[in-house]
């Protein structure tokens, strides 16, 4: 008798678990990660642009870049 385990007892009716991947979550996230690398590389040049010849005004949208990275 196993009365224990709801889902393995005869007569009564039985519940089937299915295991699938959900296509939409993965897909998002892949988007969001290839956003994220984009926002990096963006930063990583508005910081190089900027100790070239002292345009510092460009470090601010590079910390927002990497923000948006985050």
């Amino acid at each position: 008798n196993c009365s224990y385990f709801k889902h393995f007892t005869p007569g009564q009716s039985s519940e089937i678990f299915e295991v699938t991947t959900q296509k939409e979550y993965s897909i998002s996230a892949a988007a969001i990660a290839i956003f994220s690398v984009g926002f990096a590389i963006i930063g990583t040049i508005c910081v190089l642009l900027s100790f070239g010849k002292k345009r510092d005004y460009l470090l601010k949208p590079a910390s927002m870049f990497y923000t948006f990275a985050g």
